[in-house]
């Protein structure tokens, strides 16, 4: 039977993720939240919303600070991770296994300290892609949920060496750059040859943009197919080491 996924991350724990919380509730949608302890560019939730949030959805380490690893020395970059990490699993009373990098920026040093900090995987910003990644703190996405030309989406590629995002974006997504258009292109794709449909957005964007009832829209959509598994990340990352591990026994 081919696997269909869906799954949904939020970035940056903005205040307005507890209206994504509601939306993602009433379609009864996974997702999950990736919150930094503090953000120096914009307000983040309280300890209060992120429980409450945890309480229903995953929640993911995005350092403590919301910071650039890469472009930090290695043992600040190690306490960024870390201590997010700590800090995190203090406020839920429960171990956190998934990881999004700052701003989708990373190097193999970053991929290192993730792993040694007990993460399973990390998300990454590398765009249109839908398949499971041969390393899990590598995670692509499909769709991010606000709009970009087809010079910025294919540049972005051409300079993360995503040579598979840059075919997909023209083959599977049509060269779209409305983000609701391209990712419902997604969602087609995965529907009739498997693989996993994933958008990631931040809150505080959908709200500036005045996308809310755009996304609503798209949750809709994913609500009304019945063939996806609409799981967390933490679950594709679990999925992903338990079959390594299971191929690895073969």
């Amino acid at each position: 039977m081919t696997d269909r996924f869906v799954t949904i991350s939020v970035d940056d724990g903005h205040p307005t993720d507890l209206r994504t919380a509601e939306l993602l509730g009433r379609y009864g949608i996974a997702a999950t939240f990736y919150v930094p302890v503090t953000n120096p560019e914009r307000a983040v939730l309280s300890k209060e919303q992120i429980r409450e949030i945890g309480s229903r959805f995953e929640i993911g380490g995005h350092t403590l600070n919301h910071v650039v690893l890469k472009s930090l020395p290695q043992d600040r970059a190690w306490s960024e991770v870390r201590e997010g990490k700590s800090w995190m699993e203090d406020a839920l009373g429960a171990p956190i296994i998934s990881f999004c990098y700052p701003r989708g920026k990373f190097d193999r040093q970053s991929i290192l300290l993730v792993q040694k900090a007990g993460f399973l995987g990390a998300r990454t910003c590398l765009m249109n892609l839908h398949q499971f990644p041969h390393n899990p703190f590598l995670w692509g996405v499909s769709t991010h949920a606000c709009s970009h030309s087809r010079l910025i989406q294919v540049r972005h590629a051409m300079l993360e060496r995503n040579f598979a995002g840059a075919y997909n974006f023209f083959q599977t997504y049509k060269g779209a750059t409305d983000w609701e258009i391209q990712f419902l292109h997604a969602l087609d794709h995965i529907e009739a040859h498997g693989g996993i449909a994933h958008l990631y957005l931040h809150s505080w964007e959908i709200d500036a943009n005045g996308h809310w009832e755009k996304l609503e829209a798209v949750f809709r959509s994913i609500a009304e197919r019945k063939s996806f598994s609409r799981v967390s990340n933490g679950a594709l990352f679990e999925l992903w080491n338990s079959r390594h591990d299971r191929n690895q026994q073969n």
